[in-house]
């Protein structure tokens, strides 16, 4: 019985891990533009990376690693890369930023406290409620990808997700900027 309760706990964590890892995105799309006609992209420039406002330092590794992926994912999407962006169809670029963030929680507690025992043998008291309050501070990380008609210099789709980024995905950051790319470029293109 031991065995089987700790086989469906490990299950169970499984479970919740796959469960928790999953990103999503939204999307905003200039409905006008029609998406089968681009067949390349470039980056909008050689540092196509903009930082917004972050909480802690950015390895200048990041761009490599965003450029890289993005390059990958639009390939195996049926799109060529050139590295020049005047002669591509869309110009890709990139926002990333984070924030710290503080997360109150507060749980009701009570206890019950007895009172001197009367003459008849009865025990006053009473219940006393309170709370106990918890702070937890995290670091929620945003990334967007913004493409951009290069004939008409102009927006055409943009992609943001967000998410916690824990120590060890500062530590080791591949494995979360590529699942940050990949649920954002599943929108594209849009149809």
């Amino acid at each position: 019985m031991k065995r089987v309760t700790n086989c469906l706990a490990v299950l169970a964590c499984l479970l919740l891990a796959g469960c928790a890892s999953q990103m999503t995105a939204t999307t905003d799309v200039d409905n006008s533009v029609d998406f089968s006609a681009f067949q390349t992209f470039g980056w909008i420039d050689p540092n196509p990376l903009i930082r917004s406002v972050t909480a802690r330092p950015l390895s200048p590794l990041v761009q490599q690693r965003l450029m890289a992926d993005t390059k990958e994912i639009l390939t195996e999407q049926g799109l060529r890369f050139v590295e020049d962006a005047a002669e591509a169809d869309l110009a890709v670029a990139f926002t990333i930023g984070s924030r710290e963030g503080i997360r109150v929680e507060s749980f009701p507690t009570s206890s019950f406290q007895r009172g001197p025992r009367g003459r008849r043998g009865y025990t006053w008291g009473g219940y006393w409620g309170g709370s106990t309050v918890r702070t937890r501070t995290y670091t929620e990380g945003q990334l967007a990808v913004d493409l951009f008609d290069v004939v008409q210099a102009r927006p055409v789709w943009h992609g943001t997700t967000s998410t916690r980024v824990t120590r060890s995905d500062r530590e080791a950051p591949d494995e979360l900027i590529r699942e940050a790319l990949e649920a954002i470029l599943a929108e594209f293109p849009p149809g």
